[in-house]
C-alpha cells in the first residue's frame, strides 16, 4: 500500500532508504467482508518511518477511512530553514455539495527566520481536474504515458525506482508485523 509515497520519497531527497519502522494494521475497512470465510486483510492505518542514507528521516501516516477530511493527502518538509507543505484534497466529485465548493490545493511556506507562514493557493484548471484523479495530475501522467509509447522520451521511473519503492513497502510491512526494525 502507497508505494507511491515511497517513491516519492525517494524523488524529493534523491537518496535511499536504509531503514524502516512501522507501526500499520486493519483497524475500520472491510472487517465485515466475507469471501469464503476469509476476511480481506487490508491494512488502511500505518506510521512508517524511514531512516535514508544522507541521514534524513521520512514518514508515511496513512489512514483510509478519513474521507471527511478537507485535504486527501498532505505532505511536509521540515528542515533548518523551515518547513514547507502541501495540501492536495481528494476528487471534487467526492466533495459534499452542501459544503460549498471543493478545497483548492495550497502550499505553505513556513520559514525558520523570518517567522511566519506564507499560503498559496494553487488553482487546478477545472478542464484537468475532469480529466482524472489526483487533482489533475493523472492528465499530466497521461501525456508523458503517451509522448513515451511514441517513443518521444524516456520513462521518468525506472524499474529500479519501482522495485526500491516496493521493498520499502515490504520493509515497512515486515517491520510492523514483527514489531522490529528493519535495515535494508
Amino acid at each position: 500500500k502507497c508505494c507511491h509515497f515511497f517513491d516519492l520519497m525517494r524523488l524529493i531527497l534523491q537518496d535511499e532508504p536504509v531503514r524502516v519502522m512501522a507501526s500499520a494494521g486493519q483497524e475500520v475497512n472491510h472487517l465485515a467482508e466475507d469471501y469464503d470465510g476469509e476476511v480481506p486483510d487490508i491494512w488502511d492505518t500505518a506510521y512508517v518511518i524511514i531512516d535514508f542514507a544522507m541521514g534524513a528521516r521520512a514518514m508515511l501516516e496513512l489512514c483510509m477511512y478519513a474521507e471527511g477530511a478537507r485535504y486527501q493527502e498532505e505532505i511536509s518538509a521540515v528542515g533548518p530553514a523551515g518547513k514547507i507543505e502541501c495540501m492536495v484534497p481528494g476528487p471534487g466529485r467526492f466533495w459534499p455539495r452542501h459544503l460549498g465548493e471543493p478545497p483548492v490545493a495550497r502550499v505553505v511556506v513556513s520559514p525558520r527566520q523570518p517567522k511566519g507562514p506564507m499560503v498559496v493557493d494553487i488553482p487546478v484548471d477545472p478542464t484537468l481536474l475532469a480529466a482524472g484523479d489526483h487533482n489533475g495530475s493523472t492528465f499530466y501522467q497521461h501525456v508523458q504515458f503517451q509522448r513515451m509509447v511514441r517513443g518521444e522520451r524516456t520513462p521518468e521511473v525506472t524499474l529500479f525506482d519501482g522495485a526500491q519503492a516496493v521493498r520499502m513497502g515490504q520493509a515497512a510491512q515486515d517491520a510492523a508485523l514483527n514489531r522490529r526494525i528493519v535495515e535494508l
